[in-house]
């Protein structure tokens, strides 16, 4: 099985304007004054099988955030997978 595991930039939160759609109004600042937080966004990517896990941290990602979240993804996929007995990084 492949994986591909990323991290994405730190995402502001609070009432800002990404220039995206919405359906509904609503009022945004014009600049990031009053931000509420941060987040970042990471995933695990099954490439075979074009399917995509997503986790997000209000920390710094780190070596530990990374096998915190292979490990809890293992955890709710592995039934699935039968046939896998050990992970290993390929070089």
């Amino acid at each position: 099985m492949r994986l591909s595991l990323d991290a994405k930039a730190v995402v502001k939160l609070g009432e800002f304007d990404r220039g995206g759609k919405t359906r509904v109004s609503t009022v945004a600042f014009d600049h990031d004054f009053d931000v509420n937080g941060t987040v970042t966004p990471y995933g695990i990517f099954l490439p075979f099988l074009a399917e995509l896990f997503l986790y997000f941290t209000t920390s710094k990602i780190t070596s530990d955030f990374i096998v915190d979240r292979l490990e809890q993804w293992w955890e709710s996929v592995r039934e699935r997978f039968g046939q896998i007995r050990t992970l290993v990084r390929k070089p």
